[in-house]
């Protein structure tokens, strides 16, 4: 039997995970730390959907490998 179909939650990148508290620089810059409780709470929402994050960043070279990145660095510091 196959596992029930996950609904996809399409989540903001700058100002819901990434406080966005530093002006615009470009899409490999991210200088600001995560919104307080926010990749904790992304960490509780991945057990039950399938989540898209969604930025301006997407379309910009480097910009998806960039946002992985600062990701993994504040996932880790949990």
């Amino acid at each position: 039997m196959s596992e029930p179909k996950k609904y996809t939650v399409a989540v903001d990148f700058d100002g819901v995970l990434h406080s966005y508290t530093s002006p615009w620089v470009n899409a490999k810059t991210i200088p600001d730390p995560p919104v307080p409780g926010a990749i904790s709470w992304l960490f509780r929402i991945i057990q039950h959907f399938e989540v898209a994050i969604l930025s301006t960043r997407n379309h910009q070279r480097g910009g998806v490998a960039t946002m992985k990145k600062w990701l993994k660095l504040h996932a880790d510091a949990l």
